[in-house]
């Protein structure tokens, strides 16, 4: 039962490398890139990936120092424990008193949290005799002190248990102009690794324009999702009117909280405001508006029409979709809470694509061409039969 294992605990650095003149370090390490301070992104990054005790080394005035660690300490997604080191002096007695595996991160270069997540798996699990010598940790700080990429990357090498990461080229901040650079990398890769193609044609691209007005707001994902909610209550409101000018209103009101639905998920995503409540708000939130869009488009083209056949086949909808949410909701919230096991997870992530939301681009033409009543139709089966494969879905992994 004893195994033995030669793997030291590793400590984390973020070196912040003196801005260009005439900028100060407080100002450029505050400036904000996708509504979150440049530094503080790199410490939340670094923090979701798994360090929870990082030392943050500028070589800088201690006023300087100061407003840093207040502008960090005033935020309260930050859980980590952060060791704020002023000089390399410093820097050097803190490394010595810890036998330890040393990862240095370049804080000039944006930081992913899952390539840093993989890189700490790999360093982690490799196996070094010995933590870095007194002699070994005074180069460091000197090749640290200079501040050359390449110096650093020489030293790795003949140094396992010193790992460098500079950071994606693509992802450095050098001058004043890189921070727009970051911004519209970020906000253009915000969007869902499971988004369909209907979703990243049609809908991404004006949910980034709504991210772009809301990002340097006040303004919460859950209550951009109620803001969504809201206004696809008011298109079923519509629907149920039953018109051709009502029906274009209730598909174009249907469209904007479609875009403002996608706009919550990546303001979450960039200001790191992701929660297990907002994703199952956002869920429970699209599903009530399409059991009332259902319902209330069976309703409408009822009474336009005189033909009873249409409200039973918005109930038809309405209720099917219902169906499904309850089965499919309990796949995607289980997920979400981690209580599913691996094997599980192919087919519920196969169901979430199922159950987007592209149908509401079908439907906003289906109002143009003043035709909804086709498109009732086509979601009584659709919504049946999906609702169905939810049940044998459900019935299958029971079983397993």
């Amino acid at each position: 039962m004893n195994q033995s294992t030669n793997t030291l605990p590793n400590i984390s650095v973020l070196h912040l490398s003196p801005p260009p003149e005439p900028e100060k370090a407080s100002d450029w390490y505050t400036s904000p890139i996708a509504g979150v301070p440049f530094l503080l992104r790199n410490i939340l990054s670094l923090q979701r990936a798994g360090i929870n005790d990082l030392i943050v080394y500028i070589d800088s005035s201690h006023e300087e120092t100061e407003k840093l660690a207040s502008a960090i300490k005033e935020d309260s997604r930050v859980t980590a424990r952060i060791n704020w080191v002023a000089s390399s002096g410093q820097l050097n007695g803190t490394l010595q008193n810890r036998e330890s595996q040393v990862l240095l991160f370049n804080g000039s270069a944006l930081h992913d949290k899952k390539e840093t997540r993989s890189l700490l798996q790999t360093f982690t699990q490799q196996e070094t005799a010995l933590p870095l010598s007194k002699g070994q940790l005074e180069t460091l700080i000197e090749k640290v002190q200079r501040n050359d990429e390449k110096e650093l990357i020489e030293f790795q090498e003949h140094t396992p248990s010193f790992k460098f990461i500079p950071g994606s080229a693509t992802a450095r901040i050098q001058e004043q102009k890189d921070f727009s650079i970051q911004h519209e990398r970020l906000l253009a890769g915000s969007g869902q690794n499971h988004d369909s193609p209907i979703t990243r044609l049609l809908s991404r691209p004006f949910s980034k324009k709504m991210t772009r007005v809301f990002l340097n707001t006040p303004i919460t994902p859950n209550q951009i999702t109620f803001f969504s909610f809201a206004m696809g209550l008011g298109s079923a409101f519509c629907f149920a009117g039953g018109t051709y000018a009502m029906n274009v209103l209730a598909g174009l009101l249907l469209l904007f909280s479609t875009w403002v639905d996608g706009a919550d998920g990546e303001i979450a995503r960039l200001k790191f405001m992701e929660s297990e409540l907002g994703g199952k708000l956002d869920i429970i939130c699209d599903n009530i508006v399409h059991f009332f869009v259902f319902g209330a488009i069976g309703w409408g083209v009822s009474k336009a029409t005189g033909d009873e056949t249409y409200l039973y086949l918005g109930a038809l909808a309405a209720f099917a979709s219902l169906a499904s949410f309850i089965l499919l909701g309990a796949i995607i919230l289980k997920k979400n809470t981690g209580a599913t096991t691996p094997a599980a997870d192919s087919e519920p992530s196969m169901a979430e694509k199922l159950a987007n939301r592209d149908f509401i681009h079908f439907l906003m033409v289906m109002t143009l061409i003043d035709q909804v009543q086709i498109f009732i139709l086509i979601a009584a089966i659709g919504a049946t039969v999906f609702s169905i494969y939810m049940v044998y879905l459900r019935l299958t992994q029971g079983s397993k």
